[in-house]
Formats: C-alpha cells, structure tokens, sequence
C-alpha cells in the first residue's frame, strides 16, 4: 500500500496509521513495523512477458464448445450483415433537388364531378 508522508503502513493490519501515533489500532509498534519492514527483501516485478500465439492457443482451449459456437455465430453473423449491406437491394438513386418536378399522386379512376350524398346536408335544416 503507498505511503504518504503523514502515514505509515501497518504490516500486522495493513492500515495507514498518522505518523503522530506510535501504535496501531492491532497493537503493533511504530518501531516493529519498521524494522519488520527493513528486514524484509525488496519486492521485484514480476518480467513482462510479451503476448503472442501461445496465449492464443490456451485461450481457445480455455473455451468451452457452447463459446465457441457463439463466437463462430456472431462472426457469421457480422459478415452476412455487412454483405447485405455492401452488395444489397439497389434503392432509387434520389431525384435532382433543383429542376424536379413531382409527378403528383395517381389520377383516380372515378370522375372528378360533384357527387351527391345519399341525403341532404345539413340535416337539421
């Protein structure tokens, strides 16, 4: 745990005790704890180890069939949807902005003369 320079770390109970306190609350002495923390070896990092192919392999062989089987459905999945949507339905091209005229809505089969309603309107008149 990092110290601060108002702190130190108790190794009995792992708490950060405020320097003006010479013990912790577990009991342990200011004086101890350091010399149980100078009799200790310096901790080492551990070597980095670059990832490559081998993590791979255990990954994959980590996995169980059902896993696998979802992983192999999604990528099926994306690769059909983007197909579709590269290679899919052609639409109409958008007519010109300027210059286009609407062809207006279908001419009805019906003339278009008055037509009467089957009784008079208003009614109450």
């Amino acid at each position: 745990m990092a110290e601060t320079p108002h702190t130190w770390t108790c190794p009995s109970c792992a708490r950060r005790v405020p320097l003006r306190a010479e013990a912790c609350h577990c009991g342990m002495k200011r004086a101890r704890a350091e010399e149980l923390r100078a009799a200790q070896p310096p901790a080492v990092a551990a070597p980095r180890v670059a990832r490559g192919t081998s993590d791979r392999r255990a990954a994959m062989k980590a996995m169980t069939g059902d896993v696998k089987l979802l992983l192999a459905a999604s990528a099926l999945v994306l690769v059909v949807g983007l197909a579709w949507l590269v290679f899919g339905p052609r639409r109409e091209p958008y007519p010109a902005v300027l210059g286009y005229v609407d062809a207006g809505p279908p001419k009805s089969i019906r003339a278009a003369g008055a037509q009467r309603p089957p009784f008079k309107l208003p009614w109450w008149k």
